[in-house]
């Protein structure tokens, strides 16, 4: 039988029985110690010797995941890994048409059609106009294409973006491809576009760069009909979507339902105040509606908007309607508005004055403001400083004809002193004290104008009748004036310069506009010399001029002019007239003007007054 061997046993250990084991003796006399949680809990509290730690589950049970949730992640990075694909197509496709811009965009150019027929059909896939008119660089390629491109094309690139006008017309770089559809899209893509802006014209009016498209919209391309349409959104939310071809103007919408007018105002109002805290009130479509609710308000709401507008007046004063407006605002506001209107207008005095229609707010002011002092510090201290370019612009002359001879009927048609004349309820000075005040300010300095730059002033005919205004009325200098005007008229290389044509820009042929057809043809004269285009022409002799030979004729029926322009002329200057129709009348008047109870008059040369 075998037997199974032990190991051998260390030398000096003692004989232990196997199945039982002996405890060790503890140091504190038999008492055990208590071994420390093998893991101890997150609220342990040990000794110092064991710190506890948070207790760690090897095995956590898994959440219940989200089946639905999982896919529509999937889903998610799916879209955005094909977009992305998409974008670097793009890209690629924006580098090619960029290569075909930078020579479609040459005038010199050959072919530009083709090329832009090409660079359509690269684009016209998908939606990558409506993604390239939102950037800088490539707005401008489709600007290009708008402007060369034949009416097909332009018609297929309206299509394209036609979805998303109204979010162009608010885009920083978009908008221009709006105002390119507008001028270059036929007469029927304009009328689908301004259509297509219905109900945002509001939100377009409030914008920083859809309200320039409005302002395009309404001045240059919508019919009366559309116009009122495009007002119908500011009367009410009800129009926005709906219109109604009756109404025309304010009143129609509460015409017929007189609960609806406070409605109506209040609607307008806010969408007003809307636009002034912007300060986006140069817009043609606003200042006609502006105009209207200002006619039909209270007078609580007058004297706040005229408080509102008090430092706009000049933003208003750039159409017809807006200049109304503003002489609106103006005449409503108390006199600290007024005060307050002039001190923003002195920066903007010279060009409210030669501007088509805002000349006219310039007129209310002088001729119903009461505090003249005040007028003088802001407003005609300037006009003074810059009279002479002023002059050089209808409505620069119309103002200082005013503040000479205001209300005059060779200066001034009559329907227009009857409309200034219905701000005169809202002032408290008597007209001719107001008047004498104005004049008074600046007559010395005008006539010292004319005194010093006598030349100037005589160098065309509407500059001349200004002049003769301003000399018109009694002043100490006016004879110092007529001297120094008389010695321009009397020097024989007095002639004036040739009108300057404007330089336009030369079109090619692809971009000249067609002419439309006349129906008659103008009959030529044939003893008429034809004239060569290239030859120059030559400068006309002063007293030859039409308008300038008027304002002669008015200053030679003065005899205290006439005696000093007979005093001045020379043998040249009379020989030099006499062959010249106007310059031979005008010595014959000038003799007959002159003082003297028939005696002949003789000139600075000795030459007797007879032919």
């Amino acid at each position: 039988m075998t037997t199974i061997g032990s190991e051998k046993r260390k030398s000096g250990a003692k004989d232990e029985p196997q199945g039982k084991k002996v405890r060790k003796d503890t140091t504190d006399g038999g008492n055990f110690a208590k071994k420390p949680p093998k893991f101890p809990g997150k609220n342990f509290q040990g000794d110092g010797k064991f710190p506890g730690k948070g207790f760690q589950q090897k095995n956590p049970v898994p959440e219940k995941q989200d089946w639905k949730k999982f896919k529509q992640q999937k889903k998610e990075l799916r879209i955005k890994r094909k977009e992305k694909q998409k974008s670097k197509d793009l890209v690629d496709v924006v580098n090619e048409a960029k290569k075909i811009y930078e020579q479609l965009k040459c005038k010199t150019t050959k072919g530009r059609a083709d090329m832009a027929a090409k660079l359509h059909n690269l684009l016209k896939g998908g939606d990558k106009y409506s993604k390239m008119v939102l950037s800088h660089d490539t707005a401008r390629i489709v600007q290009c294409l708008l402007k060369v491109s034949p009416p097909a094309v332009r018609g297929e690139i309206f299509e394209k973006l036609s979805g998303c006008l109204a979010a162009m017309a608010m885009s920083k770089y978009a908008h221009f491809c709006v105002l390119a559809m507008l001028k270059h899209g036929s007469a029927e893509t304009r009328e689908r576009l301004i259509e297509g802006l219905f109900g945002n014209y509001v939100k377009l009016c409030s914008h920083s760069f859809g309200h320039t498209i409005v302002d395009s919209i309404y001045i240059t391309w919508a019919t009366a009909q559309q116009k009122s349409c495009m007002r119908q959104e500011f009367y009410s939310d009800l129009y926005r979507k709906d219109k109604d071809r009756n109404v025309k103007c304010l009143v129609d919408t509460f015409k017929d339902a007189a609960h609806m007018k406070n409605i109506v105002m209040g609607t307008l109002k806010q969408h007003i105040v809307k636009a002034v805290n912007k300060k986006l009130v140069d817009n043609s479509l606003f200042h006609g509606v502006l105009v209207e609710y200002l006619t039909e308000c209270s007078d609580e709401d007058k004297l706040e908007m005229a408080t509102a507008f008090s430092g706009l007046l000049a933003s208003l004063a750039s159409t017809r309607e807006g200049t109304r407006a503003a002489t609106l605002c103006f005449w409503y506001g108390t006199a600290k508005e007024r005060r307050s209107a002039l001190k923003h207008l002195r920066e903007h005095v010279e060009k409210v004055c030669v501007h088509e229609f805002g000349y006219y707010l310039i007129l209310a002011i002088l001729h119903t403001i009461d505090d003249t002092k005040m007028l003088k510090k802001t407003l005609l201290d300037t006009i003074v400083e810059k009279v002479e370019t002023l002059v050089q612009h209808e409505g620069g002359r119309k103002v200082i004809e005013w503040m000479i001879q205001p209300g005059d009927t060779n200066n001034f048609h009559p329907s227009v002193t009857s409309a200034l004349n219905d701000g005169l309820k809202y002032s408290k000075k008597d007209v001719s004290i107001r008047r004498t005040e104005i004049l008074e300010a600046v007559q010395a300095d005008l006539v010292a104008a004319v005194t010093k730059n006598a030349k100037f002033w005589l160098s065309n005919g509407h500059i001349a009748r200004t002049t003769a205004t301003i000399l018109s009325r009694e002043h100490a200098g006016v004879t110092e004036a007529y001297q120094t005007l008389a010695k321009v008229i009397s020097d024989p290389s007095w002639t004036l310069e040739p009108p300057k044509e404007e330089e336009n820009a030369a079109e090619s042929d692809e971009e000249k506009p067609e002419k439309p057809k006349k129906k008659f043809r103008k009959v030529k004269n044939p003893l008429e010399k034809p004239q060569s285009k290239d030859v120059p022409a030559a400068p006309q002799v002063g007293v030859e001029d039409a308008g300038l030979h008027i304002v002669l004729k008015k200053f030679i029926k003065i005899p205290t002019f006439a005696g000093i322009l007979l005093d001045n002329l020379t043998e040249e200057t009379v020989e030099k007239w006499l062959p010249i129709n106007r310059g031979a009348s005008s010595l014959l008047i000038s003799y007959k003007g002159a003082p003297g109870d028939g005696e002949t008059p003789t000139n600075a040369a000795g030459t007797p007054g007879g032919d």
